[in-house]
């Protein structure tokens, strides 16, 4: 089976990927705004590259969570694997390559190109590539309240500073 090998550059509001296949021809490229549509779409058009290529697509983004949730979420309930890589290790490997600075496509290329590596500069000692596991539902859970209770918190500090700017102007 071939092993196809995808790049995601994440955005807060588009997210550019790339897949190549093992002889580093582009099977996908295109920018995919962040709107559940769009990410419908964009499956159903990798599912139809795995089954003509014959192989199984991989992905390697550079973080996850924040701006990348639905999309990795909803590429792990298809079935796609997915790589978290550091963008610290992601500036070394693009370093290595002469071009634009900050692009968008490139940055997407260069995690596809990291990816096809993965075997060689994946070491005990340094983890470049961690796999992004589907999170258990408690994990989720305690996400939810924890992100509940610190807009809880900022709420009370913001309505302790509006009595405390009221109580100056009646006792100052």
């Amino acid at each position: 089976m071939k092993r196809l090998s995808g790049g995601i550059d994440v955005g807060s509001e588009s997210h550019h990927i790339i897949i190549l296949d093992e002889e580093d021809n582009f099977l996908y490229n295109q920018k995919v705004a962040h709107k559940l549509n769009e990410f419908t779409e964009s499956i159903k058009l990798f599912k139809q590259i795995e089954k003509k290529e014959g192989g199984k697509i991989s992905f390697a983004l550079e973080g996850k969570n924040g701006y990348s949730n639905p999309l990795d979420r909803i590429l792990l309930d298809q079935g796609f694997t997915l790589y978290n890589v550091d963008n610290l290790k992601l500036k070394r490997f693009r370093e290595a390559f002469a071009g634009e600075w900050r692009d968008d496509q490139r940055d997407s290329l260069m995690l596809s190109k990291m990816l096809k590596l993965k075997e060689y500069i994946n070491s005990p000692k340094e983890k470049v590539f961690i796999k992004i596991e589907k999170p258990s539902p408690l994990t989720e859970s305690l996400k939810l309240l924890s992100r509940h209770q610190q807009t809880l918190i900022n709420e009370k500090i913001r309505l302790i500073n509006r009595l405390g700017k009221k109580l100056l102007e009646v006792c100052p």
